[in-house]
């Protein structure tokens, strides 16, 4: 330890002697750990860092499927089975989003607000920072409207009033009495959230009592301890065995999922492929500065053999050298947090959207990723600089100088300089074919029929208080109004509502039955159903391939008529015209869960099919219904669409004041372009291909660079044998081949290496593609070919200056 601070100047002054060697090397490996901490920032806030809840492993989430096995919502029957027959759960409860229009402070606003019903806070694990909770039995049928709100609300829209708690707050209408504020770090189940209220409260709007009623409610639970989720996963199939005795019919079942697994879901692959890929990268800058450390050990030759004819021993020339390269990785860390911090600015508003909400926030440079930081540097400077230590310090150094450095240590060396580079070429390949699939994937994404267009088109949510708006003619009057003032605009080509819209992340669907199939369960298929006003198509671009769309006569009183997809229309009617055939999904009565009469609709009209949930995949069959024509299917809540002549979002403020002039409490909110809505639906595929393509490029630099400097090294140490050959008759043909044979040779090695090990690893990404084989032969041979031509660039410098060695001047130097 007494030899350190020498170790440390000697260091210092040699690293000093050498700027632009030191200047490689410091910038090859801040790169790589700038790249591994930014990254791992991700990681960190999205992965590993704990909820702030009480014993976040021991918290699930059921994701519900139906009978006919896709995810919908948990209605409140099968709740309220669910929670009184389990035998694994310390508490269940449940939350249904609603966006509510906050009146009485400032100007109106939407806030998102969630119902809950039984044990919910219970089970989620958190306290109240004043006031209380809402206990289980305040939640059912008859609640009371008491409310609990999120540190931020109390903050931003409350002002931070010294006692929020007794003050009443409004929404669509209703008043609600604040029994508790939320403490600041907790954020569920998204960081919009701000207000919690009974949903009993709420009870005789909803479908109470209807088992197979799906309306956005899902179930979360705390499980007793010690319970696995293995055992809770069987404890809830019993549970639904016994539903379905009762019932006489399948029932939908829980397929519970932990709470991390709800939050972060595909998210989590994405992440982990690329932390894989930048520790690719940090491989690949170690490889480089080993093999830059290992030619300088050779230009070091005789210092080492002097200090050691003077005394100095194999362990301080080992610790000298080590030094060294732990200073270097020091300096690297320093100015690769640097980057980290700038790459984690710039890098989350890109992945933002991408994340869960409550999550994102927690993206950072904190003391966990500093440390991470702080051993993946030591981590760096043992891997880099082991190797080139362990031969600088070999003792037979002395004989190797007798040997003029071209003995057998010289090509031993030079074999492990190669064999670092070989390395660098095989993981390169593996980031290039990674990021060439991602790429393909996010071009054939690019490319899918969405059945929409969605160029130039303003979307934007209204909703209106039910307390001033009760009755279904009471909304459509102010749509009506509202559509047509917004297409009189200037710029404006045509306005309309729906309930609904592509790729927005909301959903009605419901049970369909062509005409003349018995109304059974085993003849259901799920239909995902859209409320339209007549102008909807052509404002999204929705091609009518046959058949009509609607028009104002389609209203209440007349036929109902419905619009479907092509896709319904080839699994209810294959090879017949749809036209004139009629379909149901609705029953007579306003009322959730009527249990009148089946409605049945005519159909008028056939659509493309619109990719609705997203890009990667069809949505199921799906039915448009006018809107003067809807039942109990309307809604106090709709999109307005606009097909504008210029930018979409130019349009807000005309908008905003045309729903003001109509209603000044009713809020405009969820503004966004259709374009907004695809381009998030490629989020997570064009992230992760941006990404891996700057790794990727990265990767071939530094490999370019390594390439380079095997064989500018190779050829300063064969100038004599050149110089010889050339004396002998050689031409310079004969020289290129010798020179960049050898370059080659490293090079094929590693392509070969790298195929063999993208075969294993891109197959990790298989669920991420879309269009597109992990083992596609194409992108393979055409990465591997592209990367050999890069080779071939970095032999261009080392093999020309081979080319002109003059053989008289090498000859006469010996």
């Amino acid at each position: 330890m007494s030899q350190v601070p020498h170790y440390i100047r000697h260091s210092v002054r040699s690293l000093l002697r050498r700027p632009g060697f030191a200047a490689i090397v410091v910038t090859t490996i801040a790169l790589g750990i700038g790249a591994n901490t930014a990254i791992f920032s991700i990681v960190n806030g999205v992965l590993l860092e704990p909820l702030p809840v009480r014993d976040q492993e021991r918290i699930v989430v059921p994701d519900v499927i139906s009978p006919l096995g896709y995810s919908i919502s948990l209605s409140i029957p099968n709740f309220r089975d669910w929670r009184e027959r389990n035998r694994t759960f310390e508490s269940f409860g449940a939350i249904m989003n609603r966006n509510f229009t906050l009146t009485g402070i400032d100007r109106p606003e939407v806030v998102e607000t969630r119902l809950i019903l039984g044990d919910f806070f219970e089970a989620i694990g958190v306290d109240p920072l004043r006031g209380r909770v809402i206990p289980s039995d305040d939640t059912w049928a008859g609640a009371e409207p008491v409310a609990v709100v999120t540190y931020r609300f109390w903050q931003d829209r409350l002002g931070g009033v010294d006692d929020p708690l007794g003050q009443s707050i409004v929404l669509d209408g209703m008043s609600f009495t604040i029994v508790g504020v939320l403490p600041e770090p907790f954020v569920f189940p998204t960081s919009r959230t701000a207000v919690f209220v009974p949903m009993g409260f709420f009870a005789e709007s909803l479908c109470w009592d209807q088992r197979g009623c799906s309306q956005g409610s899902w179930g979360i639970g705390r499980l007793r301890a010690g319970v696995t989720l293995e055992a809770a996963q069987a404890d809830m199939d019993r549970v639904v065995r016994e539903i379905e005795e009762i019932e006489g019919e399948r029932q939908s079942h829980a397929q519970l999922q932990t709470l991390a697994t709800f939050y972060v879901g595909d998210v989590q692959r994405q992440i982990w492929v690329l932390m894989g890929a930048v520790v690719f990268v940090l491989l690949i800058a170690c490889a480089n500065v080993a093999s830059l450390l290992l030619a300088r050990g050779e230009a070091r030759r005789r210092e080492v053999a002097v200090r050691m004819a003077l005394g100095a021993g194999r362990r301080s020339m080992l610790g000298m050298f080590l030094t060294e390269s732990l200073l270097i990785a020091a300096i690297s860390g320093l100015l690769g947090v640097a980057i980290a911090f700038a790459a984690v600015r710039v890098m989350t508003p890109a992945i933002a959207g991408d994340l869960p909400s409550a999550l994102a926030g927690r993206v950072g440079i904190d003391a966990t990723v500093m440390v991470f930081t702080f051993l993946l540097t030591i981590g760096a400077g043992l891997l880099f600089g082991t190797l080139p230590a362990w031969r600088g310090s070999a003792p037979r150094l002395s004989a190797e100088l007798k040997e003029g450095g071209r003995g057998a240590a010289g090509g031993s060396r030079q074999r492990m300089r190669s064999a670092l580079v070989v390395a660098e070429v095989a993981l390169s390949l593996v980031l290039l074919i990674g990021a060439g699939l991602m790429l393909q994937s996010t071009r054939r994404l690019q490319q899918v029929e969405k059945g929409f267009v969605e160029d130039n088109v303003f979307t934007a949510r209204i909703g209106l208080p039910t307390l001033r708006y009760p009755a279904k003619e009471d909304a459509w009057t102010f749509y009506r109004e509202a559509r047509d003032r917004v297409a009189a605009l200037p710029g404006v080509d045509g306005a309309a509502f729906s309930n609904i819209i592509p790729l927005q992340g909301n959903s009605w669907e419901n049970g369909i039955y062509p005409e003349g199939v018995p109304i059974e369960p085993e003849n259901v298929s799920s239909v995902l159903y859209y409320i339209v006003s007549p102008e909807y198509f052509d404002a999204l671009g929705v091609d009518v391939v046959r058949g009509r769309g609607f028009t104002d006569a389609d209203r209440e009183g007349s036929v109902l008529v419905a619009v479907i997809d092509e896709r319904m229309a080839g699994q209810f009617w294959p090879g017949e015209d749809p036209i004139g055939k009629r379909v149901t999904f609705e029953t007579e009565g306003e009322g959730h869960g009527s249990d009148g009469a089946r409605v049945f609709r005519t159909v008028v009209g056939v659509t493309r099919n619109v990719r609705h949930y997203e890009l990667e995949n069809p949505s199921r069959i799906q039915i448009y219904v006018p809107m003067d024509q809807s039942l109990r299917g309307w809604s106090s809540s709709m999109y307005l669409v606009a097909k504008t002549q210029g930018e979409p979002l130019a349009l807000t403020e005309q908008v905003r004041r045309v729903i003001t002039e109509l209603d000044a409490e009713v809020p405009l909110y969820s503004i966004e372009t259709m374009e907004g809505y695809v381009g998030d639906a490629m989020a997570g595929t064009a992230v992760v291909s941006g990404f891996l393509t700057a790794f990727s490029a990265l990767a071939i630099l530094l490999s370019a660079i390594g390439i380079f400097g095997v064989v500018s090294y190779q050829v300063a140490h064969r100038l004599r044998e050149i110089g010889i050959r050339m004396a002998l008759g050689a031409a310079a043909r004969d020289v290129l081949r010798l020179v960049a044979w050898q370059g080659l040779v490293i090079t094929s090695t590693g392509v070969v290496l790298g195929l063999v090990g993208a075969y294993g690893l891109t197959r990790l990404l298989a669920s991420m593609l879309y269009g597109v084989n992990p083992t596609d032969p194409v992108t393979y041979a055409g990465f591997a070919v592209f990367l050999v031509t890069v080779a071939l660039i970095a032999l261009l410098i080392p093999t020309r200056r081979a080319t002109r060695t003059d053989p008289a001047i090498v000859l006469r130097e010996e």
